[in-house]
């Protein structure tokens, strides 16, 4: 046996994926991960600072009317908040699709870097303790506006990464009431969005009141103009997007079919898995057979519905394989 076709065999033995195909195609088992989340042509994001009193009456209660996602970056030292504290605490958290962020707990700057830590952690504590669960995860931060700080970017940025919180998207351009007065204003920018396939969002203070107010009918006609796009948007929390973009930029997907009855899949990234953990969208092509399939990865089960030759389905990227089979 020549020395290269050994060598080769010897790869495929203690490599097995080595086997996987990489590349996109036309035959079944071929995969590609989706660019957002269900194969959406953009996200756009909602998000509230200061928890204004406004937002209260006027925005929380029309998200909730259409199941619609925010991220609210609240500071729980202000008297307004704690004024509210029942609903921001108990209310709020209870709606699916609502996130806080980090605005820090006063919004007050930061004269010392012992400030900016019990600034920022304690926010953080406020956060997570309203929203339990997994730690630690990544949460979405927001400079508070209007202040000067005694310390370093470079500090800041150090104190941000300690407790796993990443910067939002800037607010300039984007202030509703400062950068956007009408629903049409914004609406455009969502079909930009739509039609580059790229994030788009807007960052309120009040809705129909309060400070750097955002009219409240336009804000109504704005929600039912991104309700007419949900074909189109994906409308998500800021650190959902954030996550799936970052982890579908570093993610590869490898295929094989075996035999008319299982396909395989491995997703992998090369991102902290234990933070970015949302799942990314794939679409991967089946037999003309199939009508349904089970996709199954470790204990996690669903079935897929079929649509035009190819299966639509969530995974995490890791280790653990995914398994497609027909649903007959």
């Amino acid at each position: 046996m020549k020395i290269p076709a050994l060598i080769s065999c010897v790869t495929l033995l203690l490599h097995p994926l080595a086997m996987f195909a990489q590349t996109e195609s036309t035959q079944p088992g071929a995969t590609r991960i989706a660019q957002w989340k269900d194969d959406k042509k953009s996200p756009f994001m909602l998000m509230f600072d200061d928890a204004c009193p406004s937002q209260v009456v006027n925005a929380v209660p029309e998200l909730k009317k259409r199941g619609m996602a925010g991220t609210f970056y609240n500071f729980p030292a202000a008297g307004h908040y704690q004024g509210n504290k029942a609903f921001w605490e108990t209310t709020v958290p209870a709606i699916p699709g609502v996130a806080y962020g980090n605005h820090t707990i006063s919004h007050k700057g930061f004269p010392t870097l012992e400030n900016a830590e019990k600034e920022i952690g304690d926010a953080n504590a406020v956060i997570m303790r309203l929203f339990p669960g997994k730690s630690p995860r990544l949460v979405s931060y927001a400079d508070p506006g209007g202040v000067k700080n005694a310390i370093s970017g470079a500090q800041i940025d150090a104190v941000l990464a300690k407790n796993n919180l990443v910067r939002r998207p800037e607010f300039g351009g984007h202030g509703g009431g400062i950068a956007y007065h009408t629903a049409a204003d914004v609406l455009a920018a969502a079909d930009r969005g739509i039609s580059n396939g790229t994030p788009e969002y807007i960052i309120f203070h009040g809705v129909g009141g309060d400070w750097l107010v955002f009219p409240l009918p336009e804000f109504i006609q704005l929600l039912d103009g991104l309700e007419a796009r949900r074909n189109s948007l994906w409308i998500a929390d800021t650190i959902s997007v954030h996550k799936y973009e970052t982890a579908r930029a570093k993610a590869q997907v490898k295929f094989k079919q075996d035999g008319p009855d299982q396909i395989r899949v491995l997703l992998t990234a090369d991102v902290n898995l234990a933070l970015y953990d949302q799942p990314l969208t794939l679409i991967t092509k089946v037999p003309a057979d199939w009508k349904k399939c089970q996709v199954t990865q470790g204990t996690s089960r669903a079935t897929a519905a079929i649509d035009n030759g190819e299966a639509r389905y969530e995974a995490v990227p890791g280790t653990t394989m995914i398994v497609l089979t027909p649903v007959r």
